[in-house]
């Protein structure tokens, strides 16, 4: 195949089979990598009662599986545009705190309404997080 700018070729139709190959750099090497692959960990379960989030939590889905209180805390430095979605497994209510960062809400409330309940966090601004969800008391 000839070299194209990825604005030159076709669009995919859909829905993918998920075993498309791609290409990526890992470790400075380019390797291949199906659409399948790439969707692998997205979702990360969370059995313990604290969580701090980082970098890698970026776009990820946290599904907390305590049967007690958890609590998920806003780290610093993870800037516009990082968000993640919390997913209230098991019985144990799931809070988040600022740690020390900025947490808002539309309703001042940063607990989970209950079991399967879900709720986002999504920082529009660096140190800023805002909640969003099914939001209770």
């Amino acid at each position: 195949m000839a070299d194209l700018k990825i604005s030159q070729l076709p669009a995919v139709t859909t829905p993918l089979a998920l075993t498309e190959e791609l290409p990526t750099v890992q470790s400075s090497t380019t390797r291949k990598v199906t659409a399948s692959q790439l969707l692998t960990g997205v979702i990360v379960t969370e059995a313990t009662t604290s969580r701090t989030l980082g970098a890698s939590d970026n776009g990820k889905i946290i599904y907390c599986t305590s049967g007690s209180a958890t609590t998920i805390t806003c780290a610093a430095g993870l800037g516009a545009g990082f968000n993640v979605t919390i997913i209230q497994g098991g019985a144990g209510k799931v809070t988040v705190a600022a740690g020390g960062q900025t947490l808002v809400s539309y309703s001042s409330l940063f607990s989970t309404m209950g079991q399967f309940a879900v709720i986002s966090l999504i920082c529009p601004v660096a140190n800023t997080f805002v909640a969003a969800g099914n939001l209770g008391v």
